[in-house]
């Protein structure tokens, strides 16, 4: 998707919540909770280490878990923060406004709505 505006639709059709933050000095834990049982286990079946590497720009072995919660239909993915927080340099103390490639990697593995 190129477009922000449907982009943004989107992920407000399929996720409940999106969120980020620190998980300690070194680290950024994210948060997506969906909508429905379908796209929470396909999302679960598909998303790998290596895929949110590659969307966060990070090495495979930076991303510290992926893992879930079923009861909630939610996925917890942590990685290491590129720039310990509160370092000169980065871009982002607190980890709040890191959701975007996650969700925009996990509407390419849902596809269209069905």
């Amino acid at each position: 998707m190129d477009n922000l505006v449907e982009d943004e639709v989107a992920a407000r059709r399929r996720f409940k919540v999106m969120r980020s933050k620190n998980a300690g000095p070194f680290a950024i834990t994210l948060d997506m909770v969906f909508r429905n049982e379908a796209d929470f286990s396909r999302a679960l079946s598909s998303l790998t280490p290596a895929m949110v590497a590659q969307a966060y720009h990070v090495e495979a072995s930076a991303v510290t878990g992926v893992s879930s919660l079923a009861p909630l239909r939610a996925i917890k993915v942590s990685y290491l923060r590129l720039t310990p927080a509160g370092h000169p340099g980065d871009s982002d103390c607190y980890g709040m406004n890191q959701e975007e490639p996650l969700a925009r990697l996990l509407l390419e593995i849902l596809g269209p709505p069905t």
